[in-house]
């Protein structure tokens, strides 16, 4: 988009230019010079390399931390999840759903060892409604539903799944979620 916007702008300097010399001087003998092409990044992220691998790298840590508790809390989902097609781990923000489309961010790993990293926006809160912060894992054991579910927009509701397991860890410990509607997609900025 801002290519455009470029191109635009360069033309309206040059027809202005060209008007500019026919009306004091008569025209000029050199045609105006053409704009250098912009090369356009094959990424449309604002972000540097640097700050992406600094998300990357602090969603990692975030999913190595909520691992391990989840690990500590509840035993048996350590032989789940090396069992499952996938997990995902996501960090759920303390935010006002008014003030933010997004309210959290995580990553998905499947058994291949290919990660995405994803968004999230809960659609089951109102207006001025908080949320305090807490973790969610994610266990994929349908390969198809993980597909799907790092490809595109996640179902709806995905603790109605069957395939999925939803967990949800804050303070007080850890539960099976079974209220959760929120909508995952993919980071443009981290993929």
């Amino acid at each position: 988009m801002q290519y455009f916007h470029y191109l635009a702008a360069r033309r309206a300097l040059v027809i202005g230019g060209l008007l500019v010399t026919v009306l004091v001087g008569g025209c000029a003998s050199a045609p105006p010079p053409k704009p250098k092409p912009i090369a356009m990044s094959q990424s449309s992220s604002t972000l540097s390399e640097k700050a992406k691998l600094e998300q990357r790298q602090s969603i990692l840590k975030v999913r190595n931390r909520t691992l391990t508790q989840l690990y500590k809390l509840k035993p048996s989902t350590k032989s789940e999840i090396e069992q499952a097609a996938g997990y995902g781990v996501f960090e759920i923000n303390g935010l006002n759903a008014v003030l933010a489309e997004k309210h959290g961010r995580g990553m998905v790993m499947e058994r291949s060892g290919r990660t995405t990293y994803m968004q999230l926006a809960r659609t089951d809160i109102g207006p001025r409604a908080t949320v305090k912060p807490y973790w969610q894992v994610l266990v994929f054991r349908d390969p198809g539903q993980l597909n799907r579910f790092v490809a595109a927009i996640s179902p709806a509701d995905a603790a109605s799944e069957a395939s999925i397991t939803v967990y949800r860890l804050n303070e007080k410990g850890v539960s099976i979620q079974t209220d959760w509607d929120a909508r995952y997609f993919r980071d443009p900025d981290l993929n």
